[in-house]
């Protein structure tokens, strides 16, 4: 996606892995949106598997070099996705499917996570990345990552991907994700700064036990936040990082 220089783009090249990747969006009969589709790796296997592709690219010559995949059935919009009118894509539901520069993964995720029209994403991003995505609480992957994406979608890790199935080779290993995204996000629009506060309070210091900076985040005595933590089945001497999403939630509404 853009200038492959400036956004760090490594291109998939290792045929096993365009595959996989082609398998896990099942494209058969779906309307596909692929975000910086490149050289055209996994474009073409998409329209070969039967899927209503549209791509988003914004690098010039990118778009020069996709402009064969036109005949086949590519519908090709040459623009920025973190800035485009998501209005021009039309209805969907769209899977999704990005091989994501590791510069520009983040705030894309954001931007597809605040977007209605997609049903399922298969994404790759650096593998510390995805997993952090993906992470379930107890260990030190699982934070404000995880929470951001998991109030709005289910996500499922799929597999790695070495440096030699790119070029040029990335220093580090990629993971590949889906996300379905949920009917409803867990925590409304009007909730959400609420939720985000309290939690980046407790995350910034994760290697304390949360109830003291929860209970100043909350404006309760420390004690009383102890048997909120007790009685949602989490140790009062839980750390941030152990704490499951729905308590989160729950901790978020009992703010004053």
């Amino acid at each position: 996606m853009g200038n492959s220089a400036r956004l760090s783009q490594h291109f998939l090249e290792d045929e096993a892995a365009r595959q996989a990747i082609v398998a896990a969006v099942r494209p058969a009969g779906r309307r596909v949106l692929e975000i910086g589709p490149g050289r055209g790796a996994l474009s073409e296997p998409l329209l070969e598997g039967g899927a209503a592709l549209t791509a988003v690219e914004l690098d010039d010559r990118l778009c020069e070099g996709l402009r064969p995949l036109l005949g086949r059935g590519l519908r090709l919009i040459h623009a920025d996705f973190l800035t485009l009118d998501l209005g021009r894509l039309g209805q969907g539901p769209y899977a999704v499917v990005s091989n994501l520069p590791y510069a520009v993964a983040s705030p894309i995720l954001r931007r597809l996570l605040d977007w209605s029209g997609w049903s399922e994403a298969v994404l790759m991003f650096q593998k510390e990345v995805a997993l952090r995505v993906c992470a379930a609480p107890g260990g030190a992957d699982y934070g404000l990552l995880s929470l951001a994406a998991q109030i709005k979608a289910e996500p499922e890790w799929l597999f790695e991907l070495p440096p030699s199935a790119f070029r040029p080779p990335p220093r580090v290993t990629s993971g590949v994700i889906r996300l379905r995204r949920r009917a409803e996000p867990l925590v409304s629009s009007e909730e959400e700064p609420g939720f985000f506060r309290l939690a980046r309070e407790a995350f910034a210091q994760r290697r304390k036990m949360a109830a003291s900076s929860l209970s100043r985040a909350l404006s309760r005595p420390r004690s009383e936040v102890e048997r909120l933590l007790e009685g949602r089945g989490v140790s009062a001497r839980a750390r941030p990082q152990d704490i499951p999403l729905a308590v989160w939630i729950a901790l978020s509404r009992e703010r004053r």
